[in-house]
């Protein structure tokens, strides 16, 4: 038996001296580049606010340095798994032979005879099979990983590659799985614990069987005694430590849909290998309270939701549907839908441009333009009414007469200048002016379109990650902020105090926060989809709600406001308000009368404060007496007009 093993410990020591050899003649996997192991570590994801919401991973692996490791951890391994660690060569002969003659008394395997070297030989090298080939190669990669590396490097590797069950490979992600603590604030009983799972990580797992774990935590203590690694009084204290588990949580904040956004642009950046074993560190723009807001925000509704600040372009929440365990498609990017009147304020911004005034007066009446009659929501009209009522109570016969008198082509490149890449060629007539497109919009551009509404006429374009370190916390990239200008700073501001009129007084009143807020309804025909994008000072957000099969949501847009309401009240909860900044050429708070665009009298029915660039606020006064104005009938053409004369400015009649 002695001569057996001689014969074999030489032939072992032969291949490992000409090692390059060995590799051609047994097929052996190279072994120079054993730092390498730190190319297979979990890519760790942060929130804005620095705190881990994810690791990408094909292995949960956390590669830590010994320093960062409870020094009773490779102090428990040794004495249970190898004690002759730091006398053999890769291999050991007197553990074999132990080991063999345990078994033979015990009648079956009670002990292993392979070292801590062989073991990371196997795990990073080799397969589990049980063959006497598997087991020379794996011999002789000890020995040559022994050759090319200090024990200290070895134990590391070893100690970051091994399996702890439950997920978990290496004790820094062990530590976090069982105990929620990091590797280097282990006890000594947690650290005996976790140091037992290496040889049965399924049996004896506490979160499978407790018994199993307090029994295996006490053995290895006894071989820390024997080792004298410790005393006897410090394992039975240890052996009575309770294990206090960290508990299989349910994330409380999934960002599946986010984490999937970000993951693809690394992806295509990195490529897959490193961003899934490469050990990344990714800083992103996600606000774990925001993104718990916009997750609930739903409900049972299939849709999706996004969150931008808009100052900055930062994407603050992601859901890409109602649940990622049963679609991973994230709607707020792959999900084309008509935007219905949340496409208006386009239409709007182009008639500013074009010098109209919030004031301008169009007559609310029906309509026929080539066959082309739309109606309004509530199949009402209601005659003359300024650009910001027909605004903010989304009148469909105003958007139209808006866009034929400013030109539907400009809406569109309007549109595109702010994001909008899914237009096309036929979309240039009327019934896009309502929002009804070849194609459609998705959630993600057309929210991030508002942004410019709500920062002064600058576009932000949206960012997800603000930095990536590598695994030596390099900096990869850094991005910074991308923004184009798009509007001049007065227009975006009268469109923001316009639609501020949709949550004060219009279809959006339910997402009227108690804070400065605007935004804008949409609805496409039979309630396909149900729209509402909206935006504060600081944060601009979208919500759609539509089925996948594109049948009725049986709601509105003025319904999904609701749910915008409830989630940025949430989402600002800590955060006083805030007011839009007003450029300094704009008069703001003008009393407007908002059937005649006068300056409002005494008996004015509907008082709006609307904001005008200097120069152009009205200085008319309405001095009605007493007021008939009636909205026209269908078909009737605005017969009935005011008793009084008034030079009102009229759009053209149709």
């Amino acid at each position: 038996m002695r001569r057996f093993f001689l014969c074999i410990l030489i032939i072992i020591f032969l291949s490992a001296s000409f090692s390059n050899v060995s590799y051609a003649f047994l097929g052996l996997p190279q072994t120079s580049n054993l730092e390498s192991l730190q190319l297979v570590a979990a890519t760790q994801v942060y929130d804005v606010n620095g705190q881990l919401i994810s690791k990408l991973f094909e292995q949960n692996r956390i590669v830590v340095t010994m320093n960062n490791m409870s020094r009773y951890i490779p102090q428990a391994i040794i004495a249970n798994e190898d004690t002759r660690f730091y006398n053999h060569i890769g291999v050991d002969p007197i553990g074999i032979l132990r080991a063999l003659w345990v078994n033979i008394r015990s009648g079956g395997i009670a002990e292993g005879g392979s070292t801590v070297t062989q073991q990371l030989a196997r795990e990073m090298f080799l397969t589990q099979e049980r063959t006497i080939v598997r087991k020379l190669k794996e011999a002789l990669l000890a020995m040559i990983i022994e050759s090319k590396f200090s024990k200290q490097e070895i134990l590391q590797a070893y100690l970051n590659q091994v399996y702890f069950g439950e997920g978990a490979y290496g004790v820094e992600a062990a530590a976090q799985v069982y105990f929620g603590k990091h590797a280097s604030e282990l006890s000594l009983g947690q650290s005996a614990m976790i140091a037992g799972l290496a040889r049965g990580p399924n049996l004896y797992s506490p979160y499978a069987d407790m018994k199993a774990a307090i029994n295996r935590r006490a053995v290895v203590l006894s071989g820390m005694v024997k080792e004298g690694y410790i005393t006897q009084a410090e394992a039975d204290e240890a052996q009575a430590e309770p294990l206090v588990l960290a508990g299989k949580k349910k994330r409380t904040v999934q960002a599946s849909y986010f984490i999937d956004y970000i993951a693809n642009d690394l992806v295509g950046k990195y490529g897959a290998n490193r961003v899934y074993k490469g050990g990344l560190k990714v800083y992103t723009t996600m606000d774990t309270k925001i993104q718990q807001a916009a997750e609930a925000a739903l409900g049972q509704y299939q849709g999706a939701v996004l969150v931008m600040d808009s100052r900055n372009g930062h994407i603050k929440a992601m859901v890409g549907g109602r649940n990622y365990q049963e679609s991973q498609i994230n709607r707020a990017i792959a999900d084309i839908r008509q935007p219905g009147s949340a496409f208006k304020p386009f239409v709007y911004a182009t008639a500013l441009n074009k010098g109209l005034t919030p004031n301008a007066i169009i007559y609310d009446e029906p309509i026929n333009i080539s066959g082309y009659s739309p109606q309004n929501y509530d199949n009402k009209f209601r005659g003359p009414v300024t650009m910001k009522k027909a605004l903010r109570w989304s009148v469909n016969t105003a958007s139209v007469k808006l866009a034929q008198q400013t030109g539907m082509t400009d809406v569109l490149n309007l549109a595109k200048s702010m994001g909008i890449t899914t237009l096309t060629a036929d979309d240039d007539n009327l019934s896009a002016a309502l929002g009804g497109l070849t194609q459609g919009v998705n959630l993600l551009e057309l929210t991030t379109a508002y942004t410019a509404f709500a920062n002064n006429g600058v576009l932000s374009q949206p960012i997800g990650i603000i930095k990536v370190l590598d695994e030596n916390n390099q900096v990869l990239e850094e991005n910074r902020i991308n923004q184009q200008f798009v509007l001049q700073p007065e227009i975006s501001y009268i469109m923001t105090n316009m639609m501020m009129g949709v949550l004060e007084a219009g279809t959006g009143t339910a997402a009227n926060i108690g804070r400065p807020a605007a935004g804008k309804t949409g609805t496409t025909d039979n309630y396909e989809t149900a729209w509402f994008i909206g935006y504060t000072p600081e944060l601009v957000a979208g919500i759609y709600v539509g089925n996948d099969d594109r049948t009725s949501v049986g709601i509105s847009g003025s319904q999904v406001a609701a749910f915008w309401g409830k989630m940025m009240s949430t989402a600002l909860s800590n955060n006083p308000p805030q007011t839009f900044s007003v450029p300094p050429n704009i008069i703001t708070g003008v009393a407007i009368c908002a059937d005649t665009g006068l300056l409002a009298g005494p008996a004015c029915p509907d008082t709006e404060y609307s904001s005008f660039i200097r120069g152009t606020e009205p200085t008319l006064v309405d001095n009605r007496l007493h007021t008939n104005l009636q909205p026209s009938q269908p078909g009737k053409q605005n017969e009935k007009r005011p008793r009084w004369k008034l030079n009102i400015p009229r759009l053209p009649s149709f």
